[in-house]
C-alpha cells in the first residue's frame, strides 16, 4: 500500500512538471514561429524586379550590322558585396543581318548579402554596420553554406545598318560594334552614357566591379533606388508587427515571473533583511522612525514624515506631504518596455536627367556649277556663189569660166550664193552657286543628371535641396 502511494506521488509531480514546463515555453514558442516566418519571408527566390539596384547598364540594345567581337557587357556595373558575376548569352544575336534578336543576362547572387540589403533598406539601417554585421556571421558558417541564385534577365538587341546607326548616332543613341567601340556622330564626337553605381552600393558600400574588364571602378554617380515605396511600407509595417508581438512577449514572461511565489526567506533581490513595520524595501530605501512603510518601495524611494506609504512605488517616486502612495507608480521607470530606438534617416539622392540640346548654327552651302551664259543657235554662213547660163542651163562656180562660155555662144548668167547652217551649242561657264543651308553644331547635345532632393529609404520621407 505504502508503494502505491508513492508511485501515485511520483506520477502527479512528474505532471506538474512538464504542465510547469508548458506554460514557462508559451512564449519562447511564439517567438520561434515569428522567426520562421521572417525566415519564410526572406526566402522567395529571386527575380528580375527583386535584384534591379545590385546592377547598372543592362538594357536593350543597338549593334551595327557586319560587328564582330561585340562586347554585351561593356558598361555593365554591379555592386560585388552582393552580385558574384554576370555572365551574357548572345548565341542567339546574327550581326550578319539586320533583326531583333534576345540575349541573357545571368547574374549570380549571394542570398545572404541580398537579404542583408533589403533588411537594411527597410529598416534604416547603417549600410557598413548591418552587412559588416552579416558578413561576420557568414564568417563564422561554414563556406559551403553561402547560398547563391542565379537570375535571368532576357533584352532585345537590334541589328541596324550603317544609315540607320548613323541616324542613332546623331540622336545621342549608343550602337555597339566591335570590340567595345560606338559608332561616332556625324560630327566625329562620341555618343557617351553616363555611369552609374547601382543604388544598392548606398546601403550596403560594397564595391563598384565593371562586368567585362572585372575591375573596381568608381562611378561619381550612384543610381536612385528603385523599390517600390509601397512595398518598402508594407515590409516595413510587418516588421512592426512583428516587434510588438516580441513586446507583448516579454511583458507575458515578466508577468509570470511576477505571479510565481517568494521563496527568498524574507530577504528581497538585494539581499536586505525587511525591517519589521517597514514593508517590503528593496535597493535605496531607508524607512526611518515615525514613517511607515507598508507597502512595497522598489528602490530611490524615501519616505518624509507623516507622509505614509501605503502601497507599491517604483524607481524614482517620492512621496509628498498628503499624498499617499496607495498603488503602483511606474511612469518614472526609465526602461519601459514600450520605447522604440529612434528612427534615423538613411538618406539617399533623388535625381532626374536632364537632356541639353546641341547648340548650333545655320551656314550658307556653296557648290561650284556649270551655268549657261548663252543659249544655242543656229548661223548662215557663205560658202561659194554659183552661175547658171539661162540659154543652156551651164553651171559653173568659176567666174572667168562663166565668161568665155557666154563670149563663145553669146549666152547670159545668173549669179546665186550659196550658204550652209552651222549650229553652235549653248555656251556654260563654271561658277560657285548658294544650293541651300547646313547646321553646324558649335557643342554636342549633353545629358546631364541634377539631384533634385533626398529621400529616406526605409520611412520613404523627403526634403528638397
Amino acid at each position: 500500500m505504502k508503494n502505491k502511494n508513492l508511485k501515485r506521488i511520483s506520477m502527479i509531480l512528474a505532471a506538474l512538471m512538464v504542465a510547469g514546463a508548458a506554460t514557462g515555453c508559451g512564449a519562447k514558442k511564439d517567438v520561434k514561429a515569428e522567426s520562421t516566418n521572417k525566415v519564410a519571408t526572406n526566402s522567395a527566390k529571386l527575380d528580375e524586379d527583386a535584384i534591379k539596384d545590385t546592377y547598372t547598364g543592362i538594357g536593350d540594345m543597338y549593334v551595327l550590322e557586319g560587328s564582330k567581337d561585340v562586347d554585351y557587357l561593356d558598361g555593365v556595373l554591379y555592386d560585388s558585396s552582393i552580385v558574384k558575376g554576370i555572365d551574357v548569352d548572345s548565341s542567339k544575336v546574327d550581326t550578319s543581318k539586320t533583326g531583333n534578336y534576345k540575349i541573357t543576362f545571368s547574374i549570380t547572387a549571394d542570398r545572404t548579402a541580398y537579404d542583408a540589403f533589403r533588411d537594411a533598406f527597410i529598416k534604416s539601417e547603417t549600410a557598413k554596420d548591418k552587412t559588416s554585421a552579416d558578413k561576420t556571421k557568414t564568417d563564422k558558417k561554414s563556406a559551403d553554406k553561402v547560398k547563391t541564385e542565379t537570375v535571368k534577365v532576357k533584352k532585345d538587341t537590334v541589328v541596324v545598318n550603317r544609315d540607320e546607326a548613323q541616324k542613332l548616332a546623331d540622336q545621342d543613341k549608343l550602337v555597339r560594334t566591335d570590340n567595345g567601340e560606338t559608332v561616332k556622330k556625324s560630327d566625329g564626337t562620341e555618343v557617351k552614357t553616363e555611369q552609374k553605381a547601382p543604388a544598392s552600393t548606398a546601403v550596403t558600400g560594397g564595391n563598384v566591379v565593371d562586368a567585362s574588364a572585372k575591375t573596381e571602378v568608381k562611378p561619381e554617380i550612384t543610381a536612385t533606388p528603385t523599390m517600390d515605396p509601397k512595398e518598402e511600407a508594407k515590409k516595413d509595417k510587418e516588421a512592426k508587427k512583428e516587434e510588438t508581438k516580441k513586446e507583448e512577449s516579454k511583458k507575458d514572461n515578466k508577468k509570470e515571473e511576477t505571479k510565481k511565489p517568494s521563496t527568498s526567506g524574507g530577504k528581497d533581490n538585494s539581499g536586505s533583511t525587511h525591517k519589521p513595520g517597514s514593508g517590503s524595501n528593496s535597493t535605496g530605501n531607508t524607512s526611518k522612525p515615525g514613517r511607515p512603510n507598508s507597502g512595497s518601495n522598489n528602490g530611490g524611494n524615501s519616505n518624509k514624515p507623516g507622509k505614509p506609504g501605503s502601497g507599491s512605488n517604483s524607481t524614482g517616486n517620492t512621496n509628498k506631504p498628503g499624498k499617499p502612495n496607495s498603488g503602483s507608480n511606474n511612469s518614472n521607470s526609465g526602461n519601459s518596455l514600450n520605447n522604440k530606438p529612434s528612427h534615423t534617416h538613411n538618406w539617399v539622392n533623388i535625381t532626374k536627367t536632364v537632356n541639353h540640346p546641341a547648340v548650333t548654327h545655320q551656314e550658307d552651302v556653296y557648290e561650284n556649277r556649270q551655268v549657261k551664259v548663252k543659249d544655242a543657235w543656229d548661223e548662215k554662213v557663205y560658202v561659194k556663189t554659183v552661175k547658171t547660163c539661162r540659154q543652156c542651163g551651164f553651171s559653173t562656180s568659176n567666174t572667168s569660166e562663166m565668161t568665155n562660155h557666154m563670149l563663145e555662144n553669146g549666152h547670159s548668167c545668173s549669179s546665186q550664193d550659196i550658204y550652209k547652217t552651222v549650229h553652235h551649242d549653248a555656251v556654260y561657264e563654271t561658277k560657285r552657286v548658294k544650293t541651300g543651308t547646313k547646321t553646324v553644331v558649335d557643342k554636342a547635345a549633353w545629358t546631364e543628371t541634377v539631384v533634385t532632393g533626398k529621400k529616406c529609404t526605409s520611412c520613404g520621407a523627403t526634403k528638397k535641396e
